[in-house]
Order: C-alpha cells, then structure tokens, then sequence
C-alpha cells in the first residue's frame, strides 16, 4: 500500500481511492468507504468495492465516534451490513487550519477476525503519515477540476488559459508573446478575447476573478 500510495502521492493520482482498495482486500471486507465524516454520509472520497455501495456505508456511521477511532479501529455493527471497522487517523493540524477529518470504514457480513483488527489497527500510524499527503492531493485534484469546470463555463481555450496564467503571474503581453513563442499582436488577440469571455475590462480584474474561480494559481 505504502509503495503504490506514494507512487499516487507524486502523480497526484487518486490516494485516498489507493489507501481504501488495498485495505480493504487486506481485512478481506464486503464493503469499504475513505470519506470525510458529516451529516448525511459525508463527503466520499474513495469506494471498495464501487463509490454506491461505499456512500452506504458511509451514510450507517452518521453516529460514529470518530475521535474514538483515531488511536484503534472502532467496531459496530450497521444494520443490513453487517459488521463494521472504523479508523480515523488522527490529523495534527486539524484544530488549526480546518482541515477535515478523514476515517475509513470497511464492513463484512460475517464479521472479521482477529487477523483484519490487528491489521487496521497497525495501519494507524502508516496512514497518519499518509493521509495529510492524500488530502493535499485531493485538494489539487478539486482545484484543478474546479478551474476545468470554470474554462468551460468561460469558453476559454486552452491557449487563452496559458495566456491568463501567465498574466496572473505578473508578465506583460511581450513577454507573454515570448513566453509563448507568439507575436504581441497574436497575444494582445487572445486577452481581448479572454477580457471578453470574463466579462472584465483590465488585467487587474480578470486575475482576481480568475483566481477566485480557480482558473489559475493563487
């Protein structure tokens, strides 16, 4: 897990999904979610063995005592699901910047042995390690579909994105153009359009708008 984890950490693929998968064919479970604990389920993250039947489960723990899982696996049984394991690593920086709590719950119809509790509850510090690294991958991932969502929204081009991103970062259409191997004619082109499309006016403005919608780099 640990290897194929950090491979998913530097490529910033789906960690969470990695983590969730390979532990739950580890305690052999029926069923296992990697969610953000809340009301209704939560927010999922990462499914076992599909993300409908992990929203499930993770909706039969609204109750949960997730501090409780943060130092060995808590056990209860879900109506319909059987037994159930929850961990919840603990996550230092937590209580300062907001950072939500992730848990992991995995469910089996005929219980699990002693073999799958020891297991999970070895994972914990593994995963204490692991998971502020997943969280700050998933955040690029939401970011980065977010400015996706908000290029189409827009209309904006793939070349007309590259032309934002480098005004953000404070260059003149000059050394845009250089950048881009354009003309300055060709770019002063593009930020009409991208002016346009925005519906700004100045620089200034269509940055600012453009990092408030994830279009570019804050």
């Amino acid at each position: 897990m640990l290897s194929e984890a950090s491979e998913a950490i530097v490529a910033d693929a789906d960690v969470e999904q990695v983590i969730c998968r390979h532990l739950a064919e580890g305690v052999q479970a029926d069923a296992a979610v990697c969610f953000v604990p809340g009301a209704d389920g939560g927010r999922v993250l990462g499914g076992h063995p599909d993300r409908t039947i992990a929203s499930v489960l993770a909706q039969s723990l609204d109750d949960a005592d997730f501090a409780s899982a943060s130092q060995a696996p808590l056990q209860v049984r879900a109506v319909g699901l059987g037994h159930v394991l929850v961990v919840a690593p603990p996550l230092l920086e937590l209580a300062e910047d907001g950072t939500e709590r992730r848990a992991l719950a995995f469910s089996r119809a005929d219980g699990f042995d002693e073999a799958g509790v020891l297991l999970l509850h070895e994972a914990i510090p593994p995963l204490t390690a692991l998971m502020p690294h997943a969280i700050a991958v998933t955040e690029r991932r939401e970011k980065a579909r977010a400015g996706r969502d908000a290029a189409r929204e827009f209309g904006l081009t793939g070349r007309e994105l590259e032309v934002l991103e480098l005004l953000a970062q404070g260059l003149l259409a000059t050394s845009i153009a250089s950048r881009l191997s354009l003309s300055p004619r060709t770019v002063h082109k593009h930020l009409g359009n991208i002016y346009d499309k925005l519906g700004v006016h100045d620089r200034l403005v269509a940055v600012s708008l453009a990092r408030g919608r994830g279009l570019v780099a804050a």
